[in-house]
């Protein structure tokens, strides 16, 4: 009964949220998706320099592209079903992962604490390699074999095979797994062996079969990943990009609200020998591990530790609040973060819903349109999705921010070209070709470019996020040519 009622209350905030969260909170990574598995379901789309480069895995793309497929053969590919198809596939993984997490803990206080976290619930629709990847660590710590008598488990190095293809950084989590495994096993290292390389050849084959299919050629992603992204440059350089302690007081804070406060209890208990399980302490490994290495690196955002959340949760639910305070200042203590984690999803639900909102109106306005419009974004790079939330065959540009993959000196991407001076780029740019039929930009930018901006009517304008980041207004405008 009480794993139906965590299923249940599960099930009705994952429909809450596929109808109240549209926007994104990592339009990059979301948005490169979609893209991509539009591309190869319907053969017309965009593919960035990630892809160009094949540092990425198809395998959530080949997926998402499995759903688009089914959705045309039975005549359903409308758009509103490829916008929403694949955020209900994350949801009801997401449902299962929360559900074998009340079975990894045998906690209904921490399964109950994880689905009703704001920043996870936030995500848990999402199609981010971050919340596919985190729903598969949950369900391999619950097949992960803990107990003595699940020594002989090897079931869990499948997932987290796989979670290695999707995203490398994975190494960081799965390292202190597989190194637990491989001490406590009752197995001889041959039998170890054997199990490892069998398992890993396998998750190769499928992962890179997948890759090079939707490739086009024999591709391993994550070595090409890694001759790409520089690690150790990007670790000799952390001092220019990022604070070591970004995600300690920023990062933490976001995923627990007023329960991070429980954590220096739990380390407490580390250092004093009091844990109650080895879960616990696999727990705080992994999570210390994690958040240093991802420190020397310049990638900074919240979604990159998604995978910790429910680790950091299940720490959290670990602690008892009783042993500072009474039993009603427990209880009220419990409902503060209830609704601190309330408030975090609504911030986050409620910011820069304008990217999508805006491809609503897009797509109306092309269908009352000629057939042979293009658009133009005016936005810094992945600022709106494209083909995926569109589905119309139509040529469509944005501003690119490819990095310096070729070392060039003193170099800057398009954006960077245009946001430095707008008008001479746009006069560079349109003086031999025709003007686009429609243009999306922000607020801010349009005062700066009055002379393009009127050649066009204005359509509408969306409100977008309280607080804009660098060369984003507060609202969105849509703009259609005379």
């Amino acid at each position: 009964m009480l794993e139906t009622n965590v299923l249940g209350l599960s099930i009705i905030i994952k429909i809450i949220v596929l109808f109240f969260v549209s926007n994104d909170c990592d339009p990059d990574g979301n948005w490169q998706n979609l893209e991509m598995a539009h591309l190869q379901a319907f053969e017309y789309g965009y593919r960035t320099w990630e892809w160009r480069s094949k540092i990425c895995s198809c395998i959530y793309p080949f997926i998402i592209s499995i759903i688009y497929k089914i959705l045309s053969i039975v005549g359903l590919d409308y758009p509103l079903m490829i916008i929403y198809s694949p955020r209900i596939f994350q949801a009801v993984l997401s449902v299962f992962a929360e559900y074998r997490f009340l079975k990894w803990t045998n906690s209904p206080k921490a399964a109950s604490l994880l689905i009703l976290n704001g920043f996870w619930q936030y995500c848990s629709t999402k199609t981010l390699d971050h919340t596919l990847e985190a729903s598969l660590m949950i369900i391999a710590l619950s097949i992960y074999p803990w107990k003595n008598e699940d020594k002989h488990g090897s079931k869990f190095i499948w997932l987290l095979g796989f979670m290695f293809f999707i995203k490398p950084t994975s190494a960081f989590m799965c390292a202190p797994l597989y190194l637990r495994h491989i001490c406590n096993s009752d197995k001889t290292i041959k039998q170890l062996i054997k199990d490892y390389f069998f398992i890993g050849m396998c998750v190769s084959g499928i992962a890179i079969a997948i890759d090079s299919c939707c490739y086009g050629q024999l591709v391993v992603t994550p070595w090409e990943f890694f001759k790409v992204n520089d690690i150790f440059t990007g670790i000799s350089n952390y001092n220019e990009t990022k604070y070591i302690l970004r995600y300690i007081h920023i990062t933490i804070p976001y995923f627990l609200g007023f329960g991070m406060f429980t954590l220096p209890f739990i380390f407490m208990k580390l250092f004093e020998d009091k844990l109650d399980d080895e879960k616990q302490l696999t727990s705080i490994i992994i999570i210390t591990l994690t958040i240093q290495c991802y420190s020397l690196l310049p990638n900074n955002g919240h979604h990159y530790l998604l995978s910790l959340l429910p680790l950091l949760v299940f720490l959290s639910a670990k602690f008892d609040w009783s042993e500072v305070s009474n039993e009603l200042i427990s209880r009220l203590l419990i409902l503060v973060t209830i609704i601190i984690n309330i408030g975090i999803f609504i911030l986050f639900a409620n910011d820069r819903r304008g990217t999508t909102e805006i491809m609503s109106y897009l797509r109306k306005e092309i269908a009352s349109s000629p057939s042979n419009v293009d658009v133009m974004f005016l936005t810094p790079c992945y600022s709106t999705p494209l083909y995926s939330h569109l589905h119309k065959d139509i040529p469509m540009e944005f501003l690119t921010c490819e990095p310096n993959l070729k070392n060039q000196d003193n170099y800057r991407n398009e954006a960077d070209i245009f946001f430095k001076n707008p008008r001479t780029w746009l006069e560079k740019r349109y003086t031999n070709s025709t003007l686009p039929f429609f243009v999306v930009m922000y607020n801010n930018l349009a005062p700066c470019i009055k002379s393009f901006v009127d050649n066009y009517d204005h359509v509408v304008s969306v409100f977008d996020s309280f607080y804009p980041s660098t060369n984003r207004g507060n609202t969105l405008h849509l703009y259609k040519l005379k």
